[in-house]
Order: C-alpha cells, then sequence, then structure tokens
C-alpha cells in the first residue's frame, strides 16, 4: 500500500471512530444521576465563591444537591429547578445567568473587550515605527 493510500485510509478511519463516538453522546441515555450533576454544575454554592454546588464541600451546597435529585425525581424540569432556586436564592445563584435585558451588560461585554483589543492590536501594528538617530558622516 502506498503511503497517500495509507494516509487517506488513516484519515476515513478517524472520522468514522470520531462519528461513533459523536453518535453515542448525542443518542445515549443520561441517568438521572448525571442529570443531577449537569444541573448541579450551573447553581453556583451560597457559601463558596465562585463554586458549582456540584463541586463545593461545604454542607450547604452537599443540602442543595440533596434538594435538586429530590426535584429531578419528582419530574420537574431544568427550568423549574432553576427557577426555584432563583425563587429562594436571587438571580446570582445561577454560574450562567440568563440572557435577558437586565443581564445584558454582562453578555455583551467580553465581546467588547475583544473588539477593543482587536482595534488596538491593529493601531499598534499600523502605526509607523520611530526612525533611528540619523548616522553622521565622519570626515576621514
Amino acid at each position: 500500500m502506498s503511503d497517500g493510500v495509507r494516509k487517506i485510509v488513516a484519515g476515513l478511519v478517524t472520522v468514522g471512530l470520531a462519528l461513533v463516538v459523536l453518535v453515542g453522546i448525542i443518542i445515549g441515555d443520561s441517568s438521572e444521576q448525571d442529570r443531577v450533576q449537569a444541573l448541579g454544575s450551573s447553581i453556583k454554592c451560597p457559601v463558596c465563591q465562585g463554586e458549582a454546588i456540584a463541586d463545593s464541600p461545604s454542607e450547604t451546597s452537599t443540602a442543595m444537591m440533596a434538594v435538586v435529585a429530590e426535584k429531578v425525581d419528582e419530574g420537574l424540569s431544568d427550568d423549574q429547578i432553576f427557577e426555584y432556586f432563583r425563587v429562594r436564592y436571587g438571580d446570582g445563584i445561577l454560574l450562567d445567568p440568563r440572557f435577558e435585558a437586565k443581564t445584558l451588560l454582562l453578555w455583551l461585554l467580553p465581546l467588547a473587550a475583544v473588539g477593543l483589543g482587536v482595534v488596538m492590536i491593529l493601531r499598534r501594528r499600523q502605526a509607523p515605527v520611530p526612525a533611528g538617530p540619523a548616522e553622521s558622516e565622519d570626515p576621514a
């Protein structure tokens, strides 16, 4: 087998295996425990700063994870569970804030920062380079 054919076959096998994994992830059944873990990763621990209740060792987050599991067992949707915690702890309890008018600045600020950075980089590249000191001619 020539080297070119071998590379093509290796590429096709790699793409095929990647597709099998992707289909397995999409179609695969997720358990209730997976859902509880995913929901817990989106809810902020009120005790720990900026940490999800799924990752926090605090007693409060452990109790909140138990409530999440309880609500999943009751058949509540993800939005209903998030709303349950928002009512009790306020809008700041979610690690990913909803896209609303009052959170618009949170969503647009990173885009503005990236845009400003690109503008600064482009201006710096276009700025003329200052000339070095003029060479003096030596009368030798």
